[in-house]
């Protein structure tokens, strides 16, 4: 558990950006802690801090969310969870990390583009992004790329995606971590990890609600596309050295 401190600084800055856009806490975050743990503890560790985090924001998110998005991305999300455990249990963890890093930056590559091949005002759209939202949390800690990139694509303001992706990530990834316990995937090491990262983590998410609150994006796109590029070549690099050695 000593190996815990090395990743401090990783989920401090992640709690940050969390603060400050609503999201990315645990596509930064699982990056760091897989180096030290089993991807299972980590999805563990990472679901649990970002549903601590999530607590302190959904006050304002309530104000701001747009609910009937918000409720078909919960159905979806229901309906993804149990196939991101089934990933979890029966493709190997390296495998699924890459496959999925490789999924984010095609996402990102659609948004720099600004190609959209789906109508974002559909239910059918609202919930096929959920279940692969809830599919990527569940299997890896990494939904929220979905949920961004379905959010940057819809006509939403900027405090409505972000007050909608917070609440979202409350539900399903409550669900995930319920799921993982249950299923026996998590042991004492969740514990003893939350012990030591959850203050500094809820104080890091305090001030980027701060400076969100100080100094709100214009956009999320210009914020959410570096850090999804960045982390997914961070997991790829990590996923192929551990493939290849």
């Amino acid at each position: 558990m000593e190996q815990i401190w090395y990743v401090l600084p990783v989920v401090m800055f992640a709690a940050v950006v969390r603060g400050y856009s609503g999201f990315g806490f645990a596509v930064i975050a699982v990056v760091g802690l897989n180096f030290f743990f089993e991807p299972q503890q980590s999805v563990a560790i990472v679901l649990s801090l970002d549903l601590i985090c999530s607590l302190n924001l959904w006050r304002q998110a309530v104000k701001q969310a747009h609910f009937p998005a918000l409720k078909k991305l919960i159905l979806g999300s229901i309906l993804g969870i149990p196939i991101g455990y089934s990933f979890l249990l029966l493709i190997p963890a390296e495998t699924l990390k890459l496959l999925i890093c490789l999924g984010i930056l095609s996402l990102a590559a659609l948004l720099f583009s600004s190609y959209r091949p789906f109508d974002a005002e559909k239910s059918i759209t609202k919930v096929g992004f959920g279940l692969a939202s809830g599919a990527g949390t569940a299997s890896a800690s990494i939904g929220g790329p979905m949920i961004v990139y379905y959010m940057l694509s819809s006509n939403l303001p900027t405090s409505s995606q972000r007050a909608t992706m917070i609440l979202f990530f409350i539900a399903s990834e409550a669900l995930a971590v319920i799921t993982l316990i249950s299923g026996g995937l998590v042991d004492d090491t969740l514990l003893n990890a939350l012990l030591i990262l959850t203050i500094p983590t809820l104080l890091a998410v305090y001030y980027g609600q701060y400076l969100f609150n100080r100094k709100p994006p214009q956009s999320l796109k210009s914020f959410a596309l570096p850090i999804m590029v960045v982390v997914a070549l961070l997991g790829i690099a990590n996923s192929t050295h551990t493939l290849l050695t």
